[in-house]
């Protein structure tokens, strides 16, 4: 079987192959022409995989090939391809291009209300949080450990599903309401987190003040100005994560359960607001795990809950 230029082997990249397909995805990208695209390339020395230049037909088929960006035939993710020519967002940048040149329309992607990001999911091998995604407009939603780069300690080796992953999540947490005791062990979570939502809102309103300490200690010299700047710095980081985190907490400290007797009925009809509010109220994390090469075909076997507990 001929080798897929650009790679030594699926998930290897050959370096300078890599680098002729790139430039050309990114010249394209630019509404350049085909063919003056693989000329351009041909001057710098790039060819594909047998050695020869690029014709244009064969360079935008191999640019469109959904493994130069990790998918399958299906557009879905490789789990743990490894290295890729694009990214799943210039493949499909690419593919709405070519289909835009063919007259064709590209439906627009539906917007899809993700249950668990916001820090309610994390990566079971680093750790990362997950975040919500389509690697086109085609795709189903899922969720993914975003590829790693510098300043962000994430694996991107991980991938699930949406619908997989929140039904899961979501008949264990429902299992678990049915529980005797739960619904009161619920309603003393959310004390809980109302009093932290307190707590934030007093945190938010004092940032202004914050700020007047730090520039009246500039001002009267108590501070060098590179130590003042790190110190405004970071206090704006602190006050931007105290806000999501109380915008977050709200969701939950309002959600209307107290008189609740059928939560599998009210789960049916309630808002994803609401539902994720209830999901948060029972669980502080749930971890995706690597799906093992496929054996584990029932996704619960992929996802490790932690349970909240009411403050002692």
């Amino acid at each position: 079987m001929a080798r897929l230029s650009g790679y030594v082997r699926p998930g290897e990249l050959h370096q300078q192959e890599a680098q002729g397909l790139r430039e050309g995805a990114s010249r394209l990208l630019l509404n350049e022409p085909a063919g003056a695209v693989v000329r351009q390339l041909a001057d710098k020395g790039y060819t594909n995989a047998r050695g020869n230049p690029w014709t244009a037909e064969a360079f935008v088929r191999a640019i469109l090939n959904p493994l130069m960006a990790g998918l399958d035939k299906n557009g879905e993710p490789i789990e743990d391809f490894g290295e890729t020519v694009l990214t799943p967002d210039e493949h499909q940048r690419l593919n709405a291009l070519f289909a835009k040149r063919r007259g064709e329309q590209t439906p627009p992607r539906e917007p899809f209300d993700y249950l668990l990001t916001s820090g309610l999911s994390e990566c079971g091998r680093c750790t990362f949080p997950m975040q919500g995604a389509r690697v086109n407009g085609d795709a189903d939603p899922g969720y993914r450990c975003p590829p790693p780069k510098e300043g962000r300690a994430s694996c991107g080796g991980v991938r699930m599903n949406a619908s997989r992953l929140e039904d899961a999540v979501a008949e264990q947490v429902l299992a678990d309401v049915l529980r005797p005791g739960t619904h009161e062990r619920l309603l003393e979570v959310q004390e809980d987190v109302r009093a932290e939502v307190r707590r934030l809102r007093e945190h938010v309103d004092g940032a202004e003040e914050r700020f007047k300490e730090l520039g009246g200690m500039y001002g009267r010299g108590l501070l060098v100005r590179s130590a003042f700047l790190a110190a405004q710095k970071a206090t704006k980081e602190d006050l931007r994560q105290a806000r999501a985190r109380l915008r977050f907490l709200e969701q939950i400290a309002d959600v209307p359960i107290s008189g609740v007797t059928d939560f599998v009925a009210w789960w049916k009809t309630a808002p994803r607001a609401s539902q994720r509010a209830l999901i948060a109220l029972e669980i502080s994390k749930v971890r995706v795990m690597p799906s093992g090469g496929g054996r584990h075909a029932d996704p619960h076997e992929r996802i490790v809950i932690d349970w909240r507990t009411p403050t002692d």
